[in-house]
C-alpha cells in the first residue's frame, strides 16, 4: 500500500514534470511560430518596400524619358514654330509699308518714262482696311501708249516683290486710226503698316533663316 502510494507519488510527480515540460514546450511552439510570422512578415514588408523602391525608380527613370521626350518635342516645337513665323515674315515682306508705298507710287513715273508710256493722271484712291493691321490702297491711273509699251510697263510693275494687283482697267483706243491706247484702271496695294516694326523685332531671326536660305542655295549652285 505504502509502495503503491510511493509510486502513485513518484507518478504523479513525473506527470507533473511532463506537464511542466508540456507548457515550455507550447510556449516555446508559440514564441517558434511568433518568430516564424515576424520573420515572414518582415520578409514581406521588406519585399514590398523594395518593390516600391523598384517601382519608385523605375518610375524616376519614365520620368526622365518623358521629360526628355517632352524637352525634345519642345525644342521640335520651338523650331518649327520659327520656320512657320520666318514664312509668315517672308509674306508679310511681300507687304508695302505706308512709306514704301509712297516710294512705288513716286517710281511709276520713273518705269513709265523708261517704256515711254505717257502718265496722263495718276492719283492715291481711298484706302481699304483689312482688319485692323492691313490694307490696300489704291491708285487711279490713266496711260497713254501702244499696246506692246503698256505690256512692258505692267510686266516691270510685275517684277517687284509686293502684292501688286490691278483692281480695274478699261482700255480703248486713243482714236480710230491711233495706234496708241488709253488705259484707264486701278493698281490695288497690299499695306501692312507695321511691317517696319516687326522686321526690326525679327531681325535676328530673319537673318538666321536667310543664311540657312542662302546656304542651301550654294550647296546646290555646287552640285
Amino acid at each position: 500500500m505504502i509502495s503503491f502510494l510511493k509510486k502513485n507519488k513518484v507518478n504523479n510527480i513525473e506527470d507533473e514534470s511532463i506537464k511542466d515540460k508540456s507548457k515550455f514546450v507550447v510556449v516555446g511552439f508559440t514564441v517558434m511560430i511568433f518568430s516564424f510570422l515576424i520573420f515572414v512578415v518582415s520578409e514581406i514588408y521588406t519585399s514590398i518596400s523594395l518593390s516600391k523602391q523598384d517601382l519608385a525608380i523605375a518610375g524616376s527613370g519614365d520620368i526622365e524619358k518623358k521629360t526628355n521626350k517632352a524637352l525634345l518635342d519642345m525644342a521640335i516645337a520651338g523650331k518649327n514654330v520659327n520656320e512657320a513665323e520666318y514664312t509668315f515674315i517672308k509674306e508679310i515682306m511681300k507687304f508695302m509699308s505706308p512709306a514704301e508705298f509712297q516710294n512705288f507710287k513716286n517710281s511709276i513715273s520713273g518705269m513709265a518714262n523708261q517704256f515711254n508710256v505717257q502718265i496722263n493722271s495718276l492719283n492715291e484712291g481711298k484706302s481699304e482696311p483689312l482688319g485692323k493691321e492691313y490694307s490696300i490702297y489704291y491708285i487711279k491711273y490713266q496711260f497713254l501708249s501702244t499696246y506692246e509699251n503698256l505690256t512692258f510697263l505692267k510686266n516691270k510693275i510685275a517684277e517687284t516683290k509686293f502684292k501688286i494687283n490691278i483692281m480695274e482697267e478699261t482700255i480703248t483706243r486713243e482714236s480710230p486710226t491711233s495706234k496708241k491706247i488709253l488705259a484707264v484702271g486701278t493698281f490695288g496695294v497690299y499695306i501692312f503698316k507695321n511691317k517696319e516694326k516687326l522686321l526690326k523685332d525679327k531681325q535676328k531671326l530673319i537673318d538666321k533663316f536667310s543664311k540657312i536660305e542662302a546656304d542651301k542655295a550654294e550647296k546646290k549652285t555646287q552640285k
